[in-house]
């Protein structure tokens, strides 16, 4: 989910318009855990999404002041650009946002997160 949103996106509220990439349910999205060796599925709010865009935007400006490349980033914006322009079809990307990104990272730490 992250993939598909950006900090602007908050801004301009395309979270909440249904058609958009970076729509976000509320309450429809899920995280999965190993727990006792039994799959556990956790449902996250809208706000609870919002609020890990914005820990990565601040993330993401500590590492710009540190001189530091944020790769996930440039593979990101690079990604949202194509899907944007049409490059990409939304199906494709909204079903395999986060095995596109990690193609693009190429297969580094961030990809095994």
């Amino acid at each position: 989910m992250l993939v598909r949103i950006t900090q602007q996106d908050v801004v301009y509220r395309y979270y909440v318009k249904p058609g958009h990439r970076a729509y976000i349910p509320d309450f429809g999205v899920y995280i999965q855990q190993d727990q006792d060796g039994k799959t556990v599925y956790y449902a996250l709010s809208r706000q609870l999404v919002m609020f890990c865009v914005e820990r990565r935007k601040a993330w993401r400006m500590l590492q710009s002041k540190a001189g530091i490349v944020n790769k996930e980033y440039q593979a990101q914006k690079a990604i949202l650009a194509e899907v944007d322009a049409g490059k990409i079809p939304m199906e494709v990307f909204l079903a395999n946002a986060r095995e596109i990104l990690d193609e693009r990272i190429g297969g580094g730490v961030l990809a095994k997160a």
